[in-house]
């Protein structure tokens, strides 16, 4: 049958999209999403909408659209494979994170980072085979902060961070920001993290959620919520996008 009804979030007026407002009906509930710009604009869409996303990269230089398989210049093409369904889903878990102030599903990260110039502290536990909490890190990390991101964030904060790419694997990036420990943990765990000392601020997609203190606690947990993401056909290959990130 192919694609009918879009809906569109885009980071600015493209002359492109007159071209998708010929070829298809544009609704506020549309059978899938289209995203064109970066990251940002990604994470708007998803935040936005429970449908399919098709993240197109917008042209601009300051931003890497890395989980954009096209560009605006293919437009012609990306409109034939979807009204031709020359396109698979793939979903992407997201990461439930429980605080004080509730429950916030994150796309790319959660991050817990100090409130002050002071370094914050606290301890992160995983949840054993028998329910019970046992330390992943043996001590406190102490530093800027730590962040939480599975494999659609890895390559965000979590990268710039020295933290590892996730490809391909359900699993987690525990990455220490400016602390003690100097690598990250990946994995397949839910974790209990407690703050120790100091005041610290909790993020989840660059959005601040609450604000913790020394015996605050919050958990971070793959969520049963998932982010669909369209693959063309010809879709961008992994070393293309490796190659994008780090400047080649």
């Amino acid at each position: 049958m192919g694609i009918r009804r879009i809906s569109i979030v885009k980071r600015k007026n493209y002359p492109q999209v007159s071209r998708f407002e010929e070829n298809f009906e544009i609704r506020d509930e549309g059978e899938i999403c289209v995203a064109i710009g970066g990251d940002g604009t990604f994470l708007e869409a998803a935040r936005k909408f429970d449908i399919p996303i098709l993240h197109i990269r917008g042209g601009e230089k300051e931003s890497l659209g890395f989980h954009a398989d096209v560009t605006l210049e293919e437009v012609d093409g990306i409109i034939r494979d979807l009204q031709s369904d020359m396109y698979s889903i793939k979903e992407y878990p997201k990461i439930q994170i429980t605080h004080k102030s509730g429950v916030t599903n994150a796309v790319n990260d959660a991050i817990f980072f100090r409130g002050n110039p002071k370094s914050v502290y606290c301890k992160i536990y995983f949840y054993d085979e028998k329910g019970k909490k046992a330390l992943i890190y043996p001590s406190d990390i102490k530093g800027d902060g730590v962040i939480f991101s599975r494999q659609i964030g890895s390559t965000a904060y979590n990268f710039s961070a020295h933290g590892p790419i996730i490809y391909e694997v359900d699993v987690m990036a525990i990455t220490p920001i400016s602390a003690n420990f100097k690598f990250s943990i990946i994995s397949n765990k839910n974790f209990y993290v407690k703050v120790t000392k100091n005041i610290g601020f909790l993020q989840c997609d660059g959005v601040e959620i609450d604000r913790l203190s020394k015996g605050d606690v919050f958990t971070v947990n793959r969520s049963k919520k998932v982010v669909k993401v369209i693959k063309l056909k010809n879709m961008e290959g992994f070393s293309r996008k490796l190659a994008r990130l780090l400047k080649f």
